[in-house]
């Protein structure tokens, strides 16, 4: 279900004239998250999109628990079903304080994994990025 992978997220510099590089690693001052952490987090998710429908959920898989920081799947307009998009859920390993991703999403969308695995990481306070290069663009 899950593999290694290492989030890395692009950004632009001069006026997009330069393509920089970032990827995200663990801070060295990262604290413990906890489980009141991701339920606050949470809450500043809703507070900010109330539209979205985040939650946070609680999985066994093989034995572990696991919390999801997920949004609903679907939603409904007009009286019509709409499946959300963008929607890609972080599971948290709190015993061994590690964050997966569903491979699924890593290989169909990895720009938007990485760049929601960077910004949840962030807002926890347990990751930075790291500076990769920069690419001329001419």
């Amino acid at each position: 279900m899950f593999v290694d992978w290492k989030p890395t997220v692009k950004g632009h510099g001069q006026n997009g004239r330069y393509v920089q590089r970032f990827e995200v690693v663990r801070r060295s001052d990262a604290k413990r998250i906890s489980r009141e952490d991701l339920e606050e987090y949470v809450e500043r998710l809703r507070e900010r999109y109330p539209d979205e429908d985040f939650k946070l959920g609680r999985v066994v898989f093989e034995g572990r628990e696991y919390y999801v920081v997920s949004k609903k799947s679907y939603r409904r307009v007009d009286g019509r079903v709409r499946w959300a998009k963008g929607r890609i859920p972080i599971y948290f390993d709190l015993e061994e304080q590690r964050v997966f991703v569903p491979i699924s999403y890593v290989r169909k969308r990895r720009r938007l994994a990485s760049y929601i695995v960077f910004r949840t990481l962030g807002a926890l306070g347990v990751s930075r990025v790291r500076y990769l290069k920069t690419e001329d663009r001419r």
